[in-house]
């Protein structure tokens, strides 16, 4: 093998990763009732569902682990727990707040 059939093979890989990179940052992720209670767990859930209002989930939301909200921020692709609430009435309270 030659060099410079090397160097298009490296080129060639380079810019087929680049594709799909692109291709994973583009693709949109769907927020589930699955997503959200394997992220949370069943404790959390049941926690969050015998909450009397916005202001306790909140609470119960913030005192999660690090590693868990990280998750709930990347689901989200947002970093508002606003945007986390409504997601948690739509999905697990299943009212639409």
């Amino acid at each position: 093998m030659s060099a410079t059939t090397l160097i298009y093979i490296v080129g060639l890989s380079i810019v087929s990763m680049a594709f799909i990179f692109i291709f994973l940052v583009m693709r949109e992720t769907k927020v589930t009732k699955e997503k959200l209670v394997k992220i949370l767990g069943e404790d959390v859930v049941e926690k969050l569902k015998a909450a009397k209002d916005d202001n306790e989930r909140k609470a119960i939301i913030r005192s999660l682990s690090r590693l868990k909200r990280s998750k709930l921020k990347t689901l989200m692709e947002s970093q508002d727990i606003r945007d986390l609430l409504k997601a948690i009435h739509e999905h697990i309270l299943e009212d639409n707040k």
